[in-house]
C-alpha cells in the first residue's frame, strides 16, 4: 500500500519536471529567435540549387522551398535557378551558374553577387533590398533599371510569340489551360536564354525565331519534344532548346495528353 501511495507523488513530480524543462527550452528558443529571423524565402524553379549555411560549412540541396538567414549563400548549377521573395514585396530570381550571399545591415537586406547574376522580377518597398556586385552597391531597383542596362553584358532575348500561332486548341482540363502552359514555360526562360547565350558565343549577332512542339503527359512530364520550325539552323542550339523543354515539369492532371506548340523570338 505504501508503494502505491508513492506512485502518485512520483508521477506528479515527473510531470512538474517536464513542464519546467519545456519552459526553459522555450525561453532559450525565444531568446535566440530574433537572431534567427529569416530575411527571405527561396523557391526552386529549375535544376539543382544548393544553400550553404553556417559560414559555408553546411550545404543542403533546395528541394522545394526554404528560408534564408543572414550570411546564407545560394549556389545554382548550370541549369538551375531559384526565386527569392522578401517581406518588402521584392522578388528576385537567381540565374544559372550563380553564387549569391545574403546579409543584413541595419534594416537593409543585401544580396552580394559573387558569381553569375540576378534578375528583379517584382519591385517592392524602395531602399529595403540592395544588390552588391564588383565592389559597388545599388538598390535592387537601380541595379535592374540602370546598372544592368549600361553594363557591357550579353543582351538576352525575351520569350515572345514569333507569330500569331496559338497554343494547341485544348479545352480547360483542371486548370491546365493554354495560358497556364505559356506562363509555366516563361518561368523557365533562363534555360532557353542559356541556349541563346551559347549560340551567340559561336555566332555573334545572330537573331531569329524557333517553334517547339511537345506533348504534356498526364503526369506533368514533357514528351515528344522537337523543333517544328526555326530560322536559326544551328543543330546545337536546336538540341539545347529541346533539352530545356524536356526538363520543364507541369502539374499532373487527369485525362488525355496535351499536344502543343510554343513559338519564341530571339533578338
Amino acid at each position: 500500500m505504501a508503494k502505491k501511495n508513492l506512485v502518485i507523488p512520483i508521477l506528479i513530480g515527473l510531470g512538474l519536471f517536464s513542464v519546467l524543462l519545456s519552459l526553459v527550452i522555450a525561453s532559450q528558443t525565444e531568446t535566440q529567435a530574433p537572431d534567427q529571423r529569416p530575411l527571405a524565402r527561396i523557391s526552386l524553379n529549375l535544376g539543382k540549387v544548393s544553400i550553404l549555411r553556417k559560414n559555408l560549412t553546411h550545404k543542403e540541396n533546395l528541394v522545394r522551398k526554404s528560408s534564408l538567414y543572414s550570411n546564407d549563400s545560394v549556389e545554382t548549377s548550370a541549369d538551375g535557378d531559384a526565386t527569392v521573395d522578401f517581406d518588402s514585396a521584392y522578388r528576385i530570381r537567381i540565374l544559372e551558374n550563380s553564387f549569391i550571399t545574403i546579409g543584413q545591415e541595419n534594416d537593409r537586406t543585401v544580396l552580394i553577387i559573387k558569381r553569375g547574376d540576378v534578375q528583379v522580377e517584382n519591385y517592392g518597398r524602395e531602399g529595403t533590398v540592395y544588390i552588391s556586385k564588383d565592389g559597388s552597391r545599388w538598390t535592387a531597383t537601380d541595379y535592374e533599371m540602370n546598372y544592368k542596362q549600361q553594363a557591357p553584358v550579353l543582351s538576352l532575348p525575351e520569350l515572345a510569340p514569333a507569330e500569331e500561332i496559338p497554343l494547341a486548341a485544348t479545352a480547360k482540363i483542371d486548370g491546365l489551360t493554354p495560358e497556364f502552359i505559356q506562363d509555366t514555360l516563361r518561368t523557365q526562360r533562363s534555360a532557353f536564354f542559356k541556349c541563346y547565350t551559347q549560340l551567340l558565343q559561336r555566332t555573334p549577332g545572330v537573331v531569329g525565331q524557333a517553334s517547339l512542339s511537345f506533348t504534356i503527359m498526364p503526369t506533368g512530364k514533357v514528351a515528344n519534344a522537337e523543333i517544328t520550325s526555326s530560322s536559326i539552323n544551328d543543330p546545337n542550339f536546336k538540341k539545347c532548346l529541346v533539352e530545356a523543354v524536356n526538363r520543364v515539369e507541369f502539374r499532373a492532371f487527369p485525362g488525355d495528353p496535351i499536344a502543343t506548340v510554343f513559338p519564341m523570338k530571339f533578338e
